[in-house]
C-alpha cells in the first residue's frame, strides 16, 4: 500500500510558473529514473489520473503524448500506456533530467538564503531516514 501511494504522490504547485503538465511530465520521469515505476508497468488510466490530480482530462493527455513521443512511455491500443524499457541512450536523458532538477532545486534553496553546506547536511540526513 505505502509502495502504491508513492507510486501516485504528486507535489503539484498551482502558484508555480512551470506549467501543471510540465510538472505533471516531470514528476512521471522521476518516478520512471528512479526505478519507483518499472519497465512494462501500466499507469493509471488518463481519466483517473485527471480525477486524482484535480487536472483536466487534456493535461494528462498532453502528458502521456509527450512522454511518449519522448521514449518514456509506450501505449497498447485499447490497454493504456506503460512504461517502456530504459535503453543506454536513455541514460543520457535521465542524466540531462537530474541536471535541471538539481539546478532548479540549487537556485531556489539558495534564492531562499540557504547554504550549500546546510543543502548537503539535509540531503545526508534524508539519505539516512530513507535507508
Amino acid at each position: 500500500m505505502a509502495k502504491e501511494k508513492m507510486k501516485t504522490e504528486f507535489s503539484i504547485e498551482i502558484d508555480s510558473p512551470v506549467p501543471l503538465y510540465e510538472q505533471i511530465k516531470r514528476e512521471i520521469k522521476l518516478k520512471i529514473v528512479s526505478g519507483i515505476l518499472f519497465p512494462d508497468e501500466k499507469l493509471i488510466p488518463i481519466r483517473e489520473y485527471a480525477k486524482l490530480l484535480k487536472v483536466n482530462f487534456n493535461t494528462i493527455v498532453k502528458v502521456y503524448y509527450q512522454l511518449d513521443n519522448e521514449g518514456y512511455l509506450y501505449s497498447k491500443p485499447g490497454q493504456g500506456y506503460f512504461v517502456k524499457r530504459t535503453f543506454k541512450e536513455e541514460g543520457k536523458k535521465e542524466r540531462a533530467l537530474l541536471r535541471t532538477i538539481t539546478d532548479e532545486y540549487l537556485k531556489n534553496v539558495t534564492d531562499l538564503g540557504f547554504s550549500i553546506d546546510y543543502i548537503i547536511e539535509n540531503l545526508k540526513l534524508l539519505q539516512k531516514k530513507l535507508k
